[in-house]
């Protein structure tokens, strides 16, 4: 009996500390996320999706904290999705009791994007991780935009998202200024149409659009 609480007790402690070392990552990895620009967004990303959040719980996956977001997918610019798209973050939407007394604190790190169940988003979609199967956004809330009404933005306002980009093609009159502007938010129109261009077209496969030098 003893020899099997002890068992059970390492166990236990294995998967604290694996989950603490993977919180720890990830917290070190989101603070030092850099300011990307669309171009390291898009070369970054494996889906990009236009939807309505629908639903979103959180759990444990291996002894790993996740919550898990429910998209009702309006639009797929880039990979084959059906009307609904899910997925898991790491991080649990808030701290969790574990019904022995213990409570797991593991929500979601800091600097990560978060998700309100009605929000409108446009999501660039990390490849889920080989081993979890988590997915998150290319540059975190960078890689989450907000739409409201026909306005879309980041979590920083999309603040130099096309600085050192070249685009190397014609661009409409509203793409341009789109492209000019500095900081601000976009017409949601205009931005989902320059990137469902350059995603069909293949812009950064075929050097339409690249870093300045």
């Amino acid at each position: 009996m003893n020899r099997s609480i002890h068992r059970a007790y390492r166990s236990l402690t294995l998967l604290v500390s694996i989950a603490i070392l993977a919180m720890s990552v990830n917290i070190a990895h989101a603070k030092n996320v850099k300011k990307q620009n669309i171009l390291e967004l898009m070369t970054h990303t494996d889906s990009i999706l236009i939807g309505t959040v629908s639903k979103k719980t959180d759990g444990f996956q291996k002894g790993l904290p996740y919550t898990e977001i429910t998209l009702e997918v309006g639009q797929s610019l880039k990979g084959n999705h059906g009307s609904s798209y899910t997925f898991r973050q790491f991080g649990l939407i808030e701290p969790k009791s574990m019904g022995d007394g213990r409570v797991n604190l593991m929500v979601t790190p800091a600097g990560w994007p978060t998700y309100v169940k009605g929000e409108q988003v446009m999501l660039f979609l990390h490849k889920p991780a080989s081993e979890t199967g988590f997915q998150t956004t290319a540059g975190l809330t960078q890689g989450k935009f907000m739409i409201r009404g026909d306005r879309i933005a980041n979590d920083t306002n999309n603040d130099s998202l096309f600085a050192g980009v070249k685009i190397n093609g014609q661009l409409s009159a509203t793409q341009q200024n789109l492209v000019d502007q500095p900081v601000g938010t976009y017409a949601a129109g205009d931005f989902f149409s320059l990137i469902k261009t350059a995603v069909e077209e293949n812009w950064i496969e075929n050097g339409v659009m690249t870093h300045e030098k």
